[in-house]
């Protein structure tokens, strides 16, 4: 129905259809004058001029009529729609340069009016279902996005993007085939695309693939699954980095803690960054199992190579000075050979040429053992989980291991390359392993960040899709909100309720620090009052009519037969919600509520994507 211009004007659309029996009685009342014109021996032109009375009526009657009735017939909703490959590119061919959404439209006043009309009347009795059997009932109501029965294909520019994505709905509302549809769309743009998926959606992870296919690019496709090692590529989480710093940061991120400075934490993090400054020296990159097996086994043998590293570039001849010292340790144990090292370095090296890093790696070697193994406690575990099985070989890949044919990548390949990578994180198997890798994925995605914001020059688009973000929500994920615009990253975060965030970051100033950063918002169904509530109060408000009805009767006790009464109507306008929060609860599968581009509401539904 059109936007009425009157804000007087009360519109019900629910009510009965008043029209359409006028106009079946205007019919009747044109089909007996001519009858009667045809039986009677009367002069016919007073019944045709009753027939053109009619006409009129009917013509005069019959739009409105039509209108309630297409709009009261629409509110039995939509039923679940597919949508092929080939017709999703037919329509990014059609708008380029967009973002389709699937089907809907502007949810404004009226709709908001339209709702309310229904709430305040038995549901049953003006929105029928298609089918009457209790098993074919669908979930959640139809009729919430029948309110409009025009909709419209939806589209939003792609430079809208930039401020990253939310993705609100429980179990079962459509959150994954949404996702689904909007890889699919970046795929077929040829974009670089990383999905972290803690849950293994087989659906999600092919699709993805035929949408490499179907662009004649399957080689794109790369996968990488604790569960099927066979099939994974070998990720190195820790190849990118500015930083030595950097790589004992997003490990130590792992370490449980309650407390801001806690002391079991930051030692973590310096025997991790003596470790890997001192690997670094030695000129061999930093990985998992290198890091975990100083960590258990004792740095002596790496003190003993990084102090010769160090000491072959600051000081010539330095063979000669250390051989005395190396003499006394010739048959000595490894440990002896790296305090005879260590005391070279003291003597002969420090004194023109300190070295900090060096240094720190030498004081980690002289603590004692009893308490370094006390304090790095809360971090062996994380270590071994990362290092255990094959897991070890599929996150520590060695590049000299010829036997091993699995390709080797990493975040910034894939970004490079433009690539498509579907991390499966298993964590329905194991949650632990699973939100550890996904954790340190995300902490190489924000150095790759940091390099392509510093650096970078025409940074081509990538889009970061993360299904249940409160699995591996951390630190490097706030940072690439923060900041990944910058670097061209476009992160779309699907969680089933705001109280995740806060949960799981320990705080609700770091929920509403990351939640303050997403500038689109797509909310399927809710169950959450509270989700409920943030979800509403980020949406302007509204005013709705509603007619009340007066009517009275008075007497006089002195003359009671004297009597005297009245009725009336009053509009009234309130304050409300533009969509009711309840709504959000009753939305059926697949369809959702929308804040976009700054904005505008949308109130849409999507396909299910097939090939």
């Amino acid at each position: 129905m059109p936007l009425q211009a009157d804000s007087l004007v009360y519109e019900s659309p629910w009510r009965p259809n008043y029209e359409m029996q006028a106009v079946v009685g205007w019919v009747c009342a044109a089909i007996t004058a001519l009858t009667l014109c045809s039986l009677s021996t009367m002069p016919a032109e007073p019944f045709y001029w009753i027939s053109v009375i009619c006409a009129v009526m009917i013509l005069f009657r019959l739009p409105k009529a039509v209108q309630l009735h297409r709009s009261q017939k629409c509110l039995r909703g939509h039923g679940l729609s597919f949508l092929s490959l080939q017709a999703l590119k037919k329509r990014m061919t059609k708008h380029p340069g967009t973002l389709w959404l699937g089907h809907g439209f502007v949810w404004e006043n009226r709709h908001t009016q339209r709702a309310f009309e229904v709430l305040k009347r038995d549901w049953q009795a003006i929105t029928p279902y298609v089918s009457k059997r209790p098993a074919d009932q669908p979930i959640g109501q139809p009729w919430i996005h029948s309110v409009e029965p025009k909709e419209t294909a939806q589209y939003q520019p792609l430079p809208h993007l930039e401020g990253h994505t939310l993705i609100l709905g429980t179990t079962g509302s459509g959150k994954t085939r949404f996702s689904d549809l909007l890889i699919t769309q970046a795929v077929l743009r040829e974009e670089a695309v990383i999905i972290i998926d803690p849950k293994g959606d087989k659906e999600l992870r092919d699709n993805a693939r035929r949408a490499c296919e179907a662009i004649g690019h399957p080689g794109r496709f790369v996968v990488f699954h604790p569960a099927f090692p066979e099939e994974s590529v070998r990720l190195d989480p820790l190849r990118n980095f500015t930083r030595v710093t950097e790589l004992a940061s997003r490990l130590a991120a792992l370490i449980p803690s309650e407390i801001g400075a806690d002391p079991f934490k930051s030692f973590g993090w310096q025997a991790l960054n003596n470790i890997a400054q001192g690997l670094v020296m030695i000129c061999e990159r930093p990985n998992l199992i290198l890091l975990r097996r100083y960590l258990e086994g004792g740095a002596a043998g790496l003190v003993s190579r990084a102090v010769q590293a160090y000491s072959a570039r600051v000081l010539p001849h330095w063979e000669v000075k250390a051989k005395p010292y190396l003499d006394k340790a010739q048959a000595g144990s490894r440990e002896r050979r790296a305090t005879a090292m260590m005391r070279f370095y003291y003597d002969e090296v420090q004194p023109e040429h300190p070295n900090a890093d060096l240094e720190g790696l030498l004081s980690m070697f002289q603590h004692d053992t009893t308490h370094f193994a006390k304090m790095v406690a809360s971090l062996l575990p994380i270590m071994n989980m990362l290092t255990s099985g094959d897991l070890g070989k599929l996150l520590s890949p060695d590049p000299n291991d010829l036997e091993d044919k699995r390709p080797m990548t990493d975040m910034a390949k894939i970004i490079n390359n433009g690539q498509v990578a579907y991390i499966g994180l298993d964590c329905l198997t194991d949650s632990m392993v699973g939100s550890a890798i996904g954790s340190i994925a995300v902490s190489d995605l924000t150095a790759v960040a940091g390099d392509r914001y510093n650096y970078g020059v025409n940074n081509r688009r990538v889009n970061i899709f993360i299904d249940e973000t409160v699995e591996i929500l951390n630190e490097p994920v706030i940072q690439s909100l923060n900041k990944g615009r910058g670097a061209g990253f476009n992160l779309v975060l699907a969680a089933q309720t705001c109280a995740d965030f806060p949960a799981r970051l320990g705080s609700e100033h770091k929920a509403r620090q990351v939640l303050g950063n997403i500038n689109n918002q797509f909310v399927l169904r809710v169950i959450d009052s509270e989700t409920q509530k943030y979800v509403v109060d980020s949406l302007p408000k509204t005013r709705i009519k509603h007619v009340m009805r007066t009517q009275g009767q008075t007497t006089l006790g002195e003359s009671p037969w004297l009597y005297g009464g009245n009725q009336g109507e009053r509009l009234i306008e309130e304050e409300a919600d533009l969509f009711p929060a309840p709504l959000l609860g009753m939305l059926p599968n697949l369809e959702y509520i929308a804040k976009i581009s700054g904005g505008k509401i949308i109130k849409g539904r999507f396909p299910v994507l097939t090939q």
